[in-house]
């Protein structure tokens, strides 16, 4: 019987407070009966779920008698506490870039007190799958990715350009530019295929699947002829590579901006993105990794 109660306890107190972190500070708060009602629990345990909140200093509130009650202090960190995220889990790309270790580092930095953690995975559809399926809680990608991938989930913070990496670039081994035939493509990379695509719509090629780690290895083997790349991951001259803009290309601009997707109706997470992210905050810090000023931590 008191295991059950608790359990009871707990449900209340995890879903009364994830009402509160879609709140704002000076908001009125909901009745308790509205709230009783929404989450099927006693009115006694929302009232309960409230005191403790107000007890740990999770929340304050202030009593206006007839008008109501208003909200007049969020704490964000505690409210995930007591909202039963025991952990956030953000899916990042592997950090084979200065760019996205400085997204993972600045992210760490400005998050560092909820249970932030990061799996860096190969592919924006593998991260993305993992999100729909809510093995994670964000997912980052390019905005060129997430718009074949917005099925169920959402674009939360957009970080604007450069953000995500420096332009991709076609790459192929010096002076064959006029020779390419066969181009390699991830498919597991939407930008990858998209702007290989454009690079490539009027012109008679083989695209060749391969793993998108193994670009450079495949090309310097004769495997490929040529692939869509970031030249920031690797010395150019020393490989002996060549690489062509990509900038008449519409969707290249979007590749490059980095974007933090969630679920559709995670509005908690969302909540504590928009009151806890400060993007300049964490572009500044992303600028200070790839310029060399701070070593990314995270």
């Amino acid at each position: 019987m008191t295991s059950n109660y608790m359990s009871k306890e707990g449900t209340a107190l995890i879903n009364v407070a994830r009402y509160l972190i879609t709140s704002q500070i000076g908001e009125r708060l909901r009745t308790i009966d509205s709230l009783s009602e929404e989450f099927s629990i006693s009115v006694g345990l929302i009232q309960k779920a409230l005191t403790t909140l107000e007890n740990d200093s999770s929340i304050s509130l202030r009593k206006q008698g007839r008008n109501g009650t208003f909200i007049e202090h969020l704490n964000f960190d505690l409210l995930a506490k007591r909202a039963g995220l025991s952990h956030v889990v953000c899916a990042m790309p592997l950090p084979y870039t200065k760019h996205y270790e400085g997204l993972a580092s600045g992210l760490k930095a400005q998050l560092g007190d909820l249970p932030l953690y990061f799996a860096h995975m190969r592919g924006a559809d593998a991260r993305a799958q993992c999100l729909k399926s809510g093995v994670h809680d964000i997912a980052i990608v390019s905005r060129l990715a997430a718009r074949e991938l917005l099925a169920g989930i959402k674009v939360a913070v957009d970080l604007g350009e450069n953000s995500y990496s420096l332009e991709h670039k076609l790459i192929c081994r010096e002076g064959a530019f006029s020779q390419i035939k066969r181009v390699g493509v991830d498919p597991s990379s939407p930008d990858q295929r998209i702007l290989t695509k454009r690079a490539f719509e009027n012109q008679d090629v083989e695209v060749v699947n391969i793993n998108y780690a193994n670009c450079l290895t495949l090309l310097m083997e004769g495997v490929i002829d040529a692939v869509v790349w970031l030249p920031e991951a690797l010395d150019m001259n020393r490989f002996g590579l060549e690489e062509k803009s990509l900038h008449h290309i519409p969707e290249c601009q979007e590749a490059s901006q980095a974007v933090m997707l969630i679920r559709k109706d995670a509005h908690h997470i969302n909540a504590l993105l928009e009151n806890l992210l400060d993007i300049n905050q964490l572009l500044h810090h992303q600028r200070q990794v790839v310029t060399g000023d701070i070593t990314p931590s995270y």
